[in-house]
């Protein structure tokens, strides 16, 4: 029979489950108690429920662990996004990429377009997927790593920084094209693209065609050998149409119901 332990029982249980890092178990003791008094389980059947509870909780602790990590500037997903508006994308595609095989086999997706029409949000939704799937994700845009990599310079903590980043199964460079990076930004960045290829998979959004890329390094030669890299295993999708924002500043506030990158 199951019954209510005493104070001095509850405390030692506690103290147990602590020293086993049970911490989901402990945090809801009143709750199972009361499932095992009002439903009186077997013992295999109790045993299995408070497993599955731990396992749950550590999953659920893991994925708040990535999403912080992940350093969306936003959460957006594939559900808000709104296709009837950006019709240049197919949603059959989108949602096959959700699927991450491009992330297992670690390839490169690039969303092209000018802006407003849903780079980044896309981005940033097939990322929330793969943070979910359990993939170490981060999102940075390429203004904030040219200059974290400039202040690392001056630490000499660069190739730091840079393991850090290979650390992740898919980062998500935002942005490219907005900054004309030095010949040091360019050379690094290269360093990373390099050594990403067929190790990490890469999320790139951009402005610019990649005709036009060589305005965007030091050299046309740093240029070349990037793309070579980024899109020798890669999905290119290049989105069209009007811009969100300014289509959301000219609509009445009930027809706005998404927003672009």
């Amino acid at each position: 029979m199951i019954r209510n332990i005493n104070v001095a029982d509850r405390e030692a249980l506690e103290l147990n489950l602590k020293r086993l890092k049970l911490r989901h178990i402990r945090d809801r003791l009143d709750e199972i108690n009361e499932i095992a008094l009002e439903e009186e389980p077997s013992y295999m059947d109790f045993l299995a429920y408070l497993v599955e509870k731990e396992v749950a909780g550590r999953e659920e602790t893991r994925r708040q662990r990535r999403l912080k990590a992940a350093r969306f500037p936003s959460l957006r997903t594939l559900q808000d996004f709104d296709f009837s508006f950006q019709t240049s994308v197919s949603q059959q595609t989108i949602w096959d990429l959700a699927s991450l095989e491009f992330v297992k086999a670690r390839e490169n997706l690039i969303l092209l377009g000018p802006p407003g029409v849903g780079k980044s949000h896309l981005a940033i939704a097939l990322g929330l997927e793969a943070v979910q799937a359990g993939y170490n994700t981060l999102f940075i845009t390429m203004d904030e790593l040219a200059n974290k990599m400039y202040s690392c310079l001056a630490d000499d903590s660069l190739p730091k920084y840079i393991r850090s980043l290979l650390r992740n199964d898919l980062i998500i460079l935002d942005e490219v094209g907005y900054l004309t990076l030095g010949k040091i930004a360019s050379d690094h960045l290269f360093q990373l693209i390099s050594r990403a290829y067929e190790n990490v998979a890469l999320i790139v959004t951009s402005n610019l065609d990649f005709s036009e890329w060589g305005t965007l390094f030091a050299s046309p030669s740093t240029a070349a050998a990037v793309l070579d890299r980024l899109l020798h295993h890669a999905h290119v999708i290049t989105l069209r149409g009007d811009s969100y924002r300014v289509r959301n500043r000219l609509a009445p506030p009930s027809l706005i119901q998404s927003k672009g990158d």
